[in-house]
């Protein structure tokens, strides 16, 4: 588990989901005083991750994984399904935008990237560090930037994020930005 970001690429299928649910166990079971988030931009992976998480914990534990150390949510959430950017929004004061009111705002194509860009003109010099000793995000071709700007202020130094992404998948642009530009940071 390197300190810093971590990429993780691979096509469709070749197991970056399991990757991140092996490390999510993994850290679950060997770091027992970290608190652990795990972020996919589909709400539909969320019953795979706990059960993915579940299973290769008893793995090696033997034992059902301590869920109020491990959070399972989509980036964005709703009100019943809180995500990363409420917490982050919520964490630093700010109401959390609603999809309805973001598509109005900025658009269908853009309500996520717009919603994140107005909480990073929110927040932007604030120093609110969240609970998250690692964060891991699936899915990461979907997300803007300015989402893994606010997840990178969101984690504890020294800001373990592991993200998996596919190129091949993305929903906007040719390919994922180079770390330091995505996390707003040299290296």
């Amino acid at each position: 588990t390197p300190d810093g970001p971590q990429r993780i690429r691979g096509l469709a299928g070749s197991g970056k989901t399991i990757v991140l649910a092996l490390k999510a166990a993994y850290l679950a079971a060997t770091k027992p005083g970290w608190r652990i988030a795990v972020v996919f931009y589909s709400r539909a992976l969320d019953q795979q991750f706990r059960d993915l998480i579940r299973r290769f914990y008893f793995e090696q534990k033997n034992d059902e994984p301590d869920w109020s150390r491990i959070s399972v949510m989509p980036a964005w959430g709703s009100p019943s399904s809180p995500g990363l950017y409420a917490e982050i929004a919520s964490a630093n004061g700010q109401t959390p935008r609603t999809f309805i009111w973001a598509r109005q705002t900025f658009g269908q194509d853009l309500a996520f990237q717009g919603t994140c860009d107005e909480l990073m003109g929110l927040v932007k010099g604030k120093e609110i560090e969240g609970p998250y000793d690692a964060i891991l995000i699936d899915e990461a071709q979907d997300l803007p930037v300015s989402f893994f700007r606010l997840a990178y202020g969101f984690c504890r130094e020294p800001k373990r994020i592991a993200f998996a992404y596919d190129e091949l998948q993305t929903l906007s642009e040719a390919s994922m930005p180079a770390v330091g530009e995505l996390f707003g940071v040299n290296g």
